[in-house]
């Protein structure tokens, strides 16, 4: 059992303590830290841990901890993952595991170098529609070959942001960021699980006029180029209300397409039967932020590399990133011509 001290005790803290009780095996919360007295007093009551830490640094040095979970203010996640990994802690880090590549290039160094493991909390690509369509795509399934993929996502917020202790999600001082860095990390996440690996990024950004914050991207469209030579177009906004079949991810082959959403899947074209119903995924027994804490021990266990290591995600983040440029430039990003070997 891997004893582990979340740090940072907020709607993304809690969720891992709740997590691993889910799991029941494995890990087991030992230690909760946060930076704020009242609440960190009141949440270790709400969730049934004992032991807490005022400073973050103080569980680095406590023998019972074999690993931390970091789920603060994304800019402080390179520091605090460097503190971990010299004080010989694994590292569960939240999404975004950085605010750029070389913070997370810096944060997968330190863990080797003082053998850590290092890996990232991206549920999304735990969740059934992600494995369930990564499963139709390696196995050719409904569709044949790919041809062509199109993913919409999003949801409306005209005054982009977040009340109480959340308020620094959307604050870019504070190092929160717009909803592509925000939202749009899960989704390449999970894009890239299922796709296969991203080559060049061209995006745009768009505002419509009610949207309020000018200071945050809303709706960012573009095409993506795969591995594979297909493409990927995107639409990931924060000013559409998109409901239904208005969002997911639908993928074209020779054979048929099959859409996928958060509810469940239609398949059109040869295997559909003249039908196009909307089916359910198949049932999970954990929930994805628990499958994401089980994959975390395995791979601290050597059992398993899992999805979501810390290299994994720095390709995500490189994405997201390459997204940010394009839009300013104007034009696509080569992503190996700008980053080199990820």
């Amino acid at each position: 059992m891997i004893g582990m001290a979340v740090i940072g005790v907020g709607w993304a803290g809690k969720r891992q303590v709740q997590a691993a009780a889910e799991l029941g095996e494995k890990i087991k919360v030992v230690a909760l830290a946060d930076n704020d007295p009242i609440h960190l007093a009141q949440s270790a009551a709400e969730l049934g841990i004992a032991r807490t830490y005022a400073d973050y640094r103080a569980p680095l040095a406590d023998d019972a901890v074999d690993a931390v979970s970091i789920c603060t203010p994304h800019a402080l996640h390179r520091p605090m993952a460097l503190a971990a990994a010299e004080a010989g802690k694994h590292i569960l880090v939240e999404k975004p595991m950085a605010l750029t590549v070389e913070d997370a290039t810096a944060m997968i160094h330190a863990a080797e170098a003082n053998d850590v493991k290092l890996y990232v909390a991206e549920n999304w690509v735990y969740s059934p529609m992600t494995r369930f369509m990564r499963g139709v795509l390696s196995a050719g399934a409904h569709i044949g070959e790919l041809t062509a993929a199109s993913y919409v996502w999003g949801f409306q917020a005209q005054n982009f942001g977040y009340p109480g202790r959340r308020a620094w999600l959307a604050q870019p001082e504070r190092g929160g960021s717009g909803s592509w860095m925000l939202h749009g990390i899960h989704s390449m996440a999970r894009l890239r699980h299922i796709l296969g690996e991203v080559t060049t990024v061209y995006l745009r950004e768009f505002h419509n006029s009610r949207f309020q914050r000018t200071d945050l991207e809303g709706t960012v469209s573009g095409l993506f180029t795969l591995e594979s030579g297909a493409h990927l177009s995107i639409l990931h906004s924060c000013e559409l209300r998109l409901k239904g079949r208005n969002a997911g991810l639908t993928l074209h082959g020779d054979r048929g397409s099959i859409y996928a959403g958060p509810d469940g899947y239609v398949v059109s074209g040869a295997d559909a039967g003249g039908a196009e119903i909307m089916q359910e995924y198949p049932a999970q027994r954990l929930s994805d932020y628990a499958l994401e804490l089980a994959a975390f021990a395995d791979y601290i266990n050597g059992t398993g590399a899992g999805p979501t290591s810390g290299y994994s995600e720095r390709r995500t983040l490189a994405i997201v990133q390459a997204g940010y440029e394009s839009m300013r430039s104007g034009l696509p990003v080569d992503l190996a011509a700008r980053f080199g070997e990820l």
